[in-house]
């Protein structure tokens, strides 16, 4: 029968110590080794485990932070959008108003362009933050869609709104010179048409408008112009001529005091009388004429507001 191998060590002491002898099987250093390797693996599979683990840990909240962060982004770019929607809406709205009371005709509702005032909206309330990435890569192409959407509406209207200042710069000088504003605050006690003659007793045309107030209230051009007359003028006593130009001209009759003379430039809303009872008049009042080419027309086709 074989014996097992053996390792036998020898300790030689200094002096007169006697020489130790160890005899170890190979068998139990081969186990020993073993050991001491399967502790090692396990110590640095231990140490990797765990900084792994950290690591793990770390990856996992940047990604959460990314993930709430581009959350954020989403929504604060869903909110812009519909902001710039809202906005855009109110400017279509704005260029509408202006084009009524500019009466600047809207050159897109006579031609077949797709795009026109108040038209339909954008959906922008159907925003919401999906699971996955994929759908998120889809929701951000939609929102892409969208803005460019917007931008295409936005340019159209810049486009619209210049037009609209370039109308109002050509009838500037006409809005200044038609007779808008009131010339005097009071009550419409004759009306422009056919009535009776106070002082005839017959049936005649009135060509203005009376005013009733108290005497020494004011008088202001109710547009630009030019004074033509200032002074005594047969029935209506103490008057004014203004012309505005392109055939307009108005007149202001019964006045106590003018306050302007002829060749005088004046601006709406200035000064240039007062009211009176002067001429052929039943009490105090302003006789307000608008006259188109020398005929005399309705002054509250023009007039803005209220009298009182």
């Amino acid at each position: 029968m074989n014996k097992k191998k053996r390792i036998t060590i020898l300790v030689i002491p200094d002096g007169t110590e006697k020489t130790k002898r160890f005899s170890i099987s190979i068998g139990i250093i081969k186990a020993a080794v073993l050991v001491i390797v399967i502790i090692g693996v396990s110590f640095l599979t231990l140490i990797y485990s765990v900084f792994d683990q950290q690591y793990r840990s770390h990856e996992l909240f940047k990604t959460k932070k990314l993930v709430v962060e581009q959350n954020n982004q989403i929504m604060n770019f869903s909110n812009k959008i519909q902001d710039l929607q809202s906005r855009l809406e109110s400017l279509q709205q704005l260029d509408m108003k202006i084009r009524i009371l500019a009466n600047i005709e809207n050159p897109r509702t006579n031609n077949n362009t797709t795009y026109s005032m108040g038209g339909p909206t954008l959906d922008m309330g159907g925003y919401s933050i999906p699971s996955s990435d994929v759908n998120k890569g889809m929701l951000v192409k939609k929102m892409n869609m969208d803005m460019n959407e917007l931008l295409s509406k936005t340019g159209i209207e810049e486009q619209s709104l210049h037009q609209i200042y370039e109308g109002i710069l050509d009838k500037k000088d006409i809005l200044l010179a038609t007779p808008s504003i009131w010339p005097a605050r009071g009550w419409i006690t004759s009306p422009f048409g056919m009535r009776i003659d106070p002082f005839t007793g017959k049936r005649a045309l009135h060509e203005g408008i009376d005013i009733a107030t108290q005497t020494g209230n004011p008088v202001i051009a109710p547009a630009n112009g030019i004074v033509t007359h200032a002074g005594p003028d047969d029935g209506f006593g103490n008057a004014v001529i203004l012309d505005h130009g392109y055939g307009v001209t108005t007149l202001y009759g019964h006045l106590s005091r003018v306050d302007v003379k002829v060749g005088q430039i004046v601006k709406r809303g200035q000064l240039i009388g007062n009211i009176g009872d002067t001429g052929m008049s039943t009490g105090p009042h302003l006789h307000y004429q608008v006259m188109i080419n020398g005929v005399p027309v309705n002054p509250m086709r023009y007039l803005i507001g209220s009298s009182q």
